[in-house]
């Protein structure tokens, strides 16, 4: 590449950069989910709110029993049930001070976890240690579209040996309330998974039929040239 190309592209990036900026100049308060609201990912993961109650969200897959979260989605999911096991989270600290989000906005908290293999069971607990910070924001082109979004990096540490354990990062589309797209660095297994939006739907739309034919798609590998 010559020297004015070099230097066209790297205006090109700035201006981009410029104008993801300019769209989320605004403070951007936490997502505000409402029950209908339904999102597919590129696994063919299916996240569908079914219930708002005291700040906490109910939310379901295609099949399987619902799980709860927080509004604030840098937060693991709070309480669940796999067949007879079941699990819930508290959250020790304050996760929320990342929000209204924005460049170098940070949050620490700690995260206990309790899971039991059935009702009888003793439970196992965990703890882990989470420290997340926004980035600045970004343009993101994922198989939905292409959206402004803020980048989110939360790294989870071992509460014993500080170790770095995973990453998770979440890119946040305002325009959209919710994330585009999740990757997740394991560093115990050196593995990383990448999983992008396909569609977001709300109301009537997403009925179950609608989402279990998106989500059949999604599975499907991309031909070249198609997002």
């Amino acid at each position: 590449m010559t020297g004015a190309g070099i230097a066209a592209g790297s205006l090109a990036a700035a201006a981009a950069t410029a104008a993801a900026a300019a769209v989320v100049a605004a403070p951007v308060a936490l997502p505000d989910y409402e029950p209908g609201d339904a999102f597919v990912f590129s696994d063919g993961r299916v996240e569908r709110v079914v219930g708002v109650k005291d700040g906490r969200m109910t939310w379901a897959g295609l099949a399987g029993a619902s799980y709860e979260r927080s509004r604030n989605f840098i937060v693991p999911v709070l309480q669940w049930r796999s067949g007879r096991a079941s699990g819930r989270r508290e959250v020790i600290g304050n996760p929320d001070a990342l929000w209204p989000i924005g460049s170098g906005k940070s949050a620490r908290f700690r995260v206990v976890t309790e899971t039991r293999a059935n009702a009888r069971a003793t439970p196992t607990r965990s703890v882990s240690l989470w420290a997340c910070k926004a980035g600045k924001p970004k343009t993101f082109a994922v198989r939905a579209g292409t959206y402004e979004a803020i980048p989110v990096k939360c790294d989870r540490y071992s509460p014993t040996t500080m170790r770095l354990i995973e990453q998770r990062e979440w890119d946040y589309a305002p325009e959209l309330g919710h994330y585009v797209r999740r990757v997740t660095v394991n560093y115990l297994t050196g593995t990383t998974r990448r999983v992008e939006l396909v569609a977001a739907l709300a109301g009537p739309a997403a009925s179950k039929a609608r989402l279990a034919a998106l989500s059949r798609a999604a599975r499907e590998p991309v031909k070249a040239g198609r997002r």
